[in-house]
């Protein structure tokens, strides 16, 4: 395999360095070279992604481009080098065709990025930590895109949970040798990035997830025509050893703090009810450990390292996303004595203070409103939330915060709902329990306006009463009179967004 391959090497120059878990800030000073705004548009904004493995998240940050073409970010990181990604329409070209590229950022260090734009070509000059060329930051886009639409899986619904692994394992060792090793476009540090991305994606979504894909498959079958889910049964659930196909990946290799998915394949054993790993609470990290390593040793592989005590720390996550409630004392405690890393205390510490801070923001802040989901039955609840915004137009939006097109659109109508701030008009967000509570009040009290969080059981009459089935993210536009005027799924930009509800404002 690619990755131990490149482990085992003697030549350091081709490897990629070892990041650390640091608690530090990193920046990016950048220049579009050839900008010209056009007429009657905004300025285009820019979005930075990393991940922060120790809080367990994509953390996002938004900036807007400046007249003379520079942008700019600081931003807090986890482990340095951190490897990211900024997207933005400035970057759309046959190059960047998502409009995304990659950017390695170190901490207390300011990453230089150069954005050439000629034509219909764009080129991105970066020197950065990881050592990746600028032919990398390109094809590295490219063979990614190439990456995400591979297929890991398709046949038998009935195939035995222990023979699916293994076929699963195969066809990810076969898509890595295929797609990543023997691609002559990426530097060897490119294909080390890459292969452990991948590998902890394909794990993720394929092996994790054994029951859903074996509900896929079978409805891919075409014996299965017109059958549902209801008509599925699962053969057999995955039995403890199943999980032992966690010794594919050596998930005490730092390297893997740089993958997106190192925190979810993490957050995928906390939440496994096979593996049923109990919540640390107020235990001592060590006395936790214990029951943890009798669970988890023989399938990682290892009784040591890495990958538990980044398990540890997201489980302190876990409760805070969760259930946003912040570390009590004792759990502080517990961090302070555990940790040899002082980043790891400092982290944590800091996301648990920005619960405290939110929650008290959010009592004094007249511009997000967290309601309380009205005591009704589901079947009168949409008729109880929308009766209380009688005499204004109202807009519905349902999103979760796992929905990246969601987030995306709420990003994109702010400057529609700054626009619009003193008409007529109440914007109300509708999300539930499948957006973790944490990570729900967070986005929250970036997004503005007013808010319900609902059940599942909720949520799913609701996405039945209106025919979203489940799609989101899903709008409703109610006039003054409490009449539904518009109803549709995914969002159809400002402009068209803008005259719906200007025409009822009028």
């Amino acid at each position: 395999m690619l990755l131990l391959q490149a482990c085992s090497s003697t030549n350091s120059e081709d490897n990629l360095p070892t990041p650390k878990i640091v608690a530090g800030t990193a920046k990016v000073a950048g220049k579009v070279v050839g900008f010209q705004r056009e007429k009657g548009k905004n300025l285009p904004d820019l979005l930075l992604f990393l991940p922060h493995p120790v809080t367990a998240e994509i953390a996002y940050y938004q900036t807007a481009l400046k007249e003379d073409g520079s942008f700019s970010f600081e931003v807090p990181v986890e482990i340095s080098p951190v490897f990211g990604s900024i997207k933005s329409e400035i970057l759309k070209s046959e190059s960047y065709s998502d409009g995304v590229c990659f950017v390695a950022l170190a901490a207390n260090e300011t990453t230089q990025l150069e954005i050439i734009k000629k034509d219909s070509v764009t080129k991105v000059n970066m020197p950065n930590s990881l050592g990746l060329t600028s032919d990398d930051v390109v094809n590295l886009v490219e063979v990614a895109s190439e990456l995400a639409y591979q297929v890991t899986y398709s046949g038998d619904e009935k195939i035995k949970p222990e023979d699916y692994s293994i076929r699963i394992i195969n066809r990810i060792d076969e898509i890595m040798k295929t797609v990543v090793d023997n691609n002559s476009k990426l530097s060897n540090r490119a294909k080390q990035l890459l292969s452990i991305n991948y590998k902890l994606f394909f794990q993720y979504m394929d092996l994790f997830h054994y029951t859903r894909k074996m509900y896929y498959a079978f409805l891919d079958n075409p014996e299965n025509k017109g059958k549902s889910e209801a008509d599925f049964i699962p053969t057999t659930e995955p039995n403890r050893s199943y999980y032992s196909f966690l010794k594919h990946c050596n998930l005490n290799n730092p390297l893997y703090l740089y993958a997106y998915d190192y925190y979810t394949i993490l957050d995928a054993i906390l939440s496994n009810d096979t593996l049923n790993i109990q919540p640390i609470k107020d235990i001592p990290i060590k006395d936790w450990l214990v029951e943890v390593k009798n669970t988890m040793a023989d399938l990682v592989g290892s009784s040591t390292g890495l990958f538990y005590d980044m398990l540890a720390a997201n489980a302190y996550a876990k409760q805070m996303k969760d259930e946003n409630r912040p570390l009590s004392d004792k759990q502080k405690e517990n961090i302070s004595n555990y940790f040899k890393n002082p980043s790891f205390a400092k982290i944590l510490f800091s996301e648990s203070d920005k619960i405290i801070q939110r929650a008290e923001n959010q009592k004094n802040n007249s511009h997000v409103i967290i309601n309380e989901t009205p005591a009704v039955p589901k079947e009168k609840l949409m008729d109880e939330i929308i009766s209380k915004y009688k005499g204004k137009v109202l807009l519905i939006d349902f999103w979760a915060t796992w929905c990246g097109p969601c987030l995306d659109a709420i990003r994109k109508m702010k400057p529609l709902k700054e626009e619009l701030n003193d008409k007529n008009i109440s914007f109300i967000y509708i999300s539930d329990t499948s957006s973790p509570a944490g990570t729900w009040y967070k986005l929250v009290d970036e997004i503005g306006g007013e808010h319900y969080y609902l059940t599942q059981e909720e949520i799913d009459y609701i996405m039945n009463q209106f025919n979203f089935d489940g799609r989101i993210p899903s709008y409703l536009i109610y006039d003054a009179c409490g009449n539904l005027k518009n109803k549709f799924t995914g969002f159809p930009g400002n402009e068209k967004m803008q005259a719906m509800i200007e025409e009822l404002l009028k």
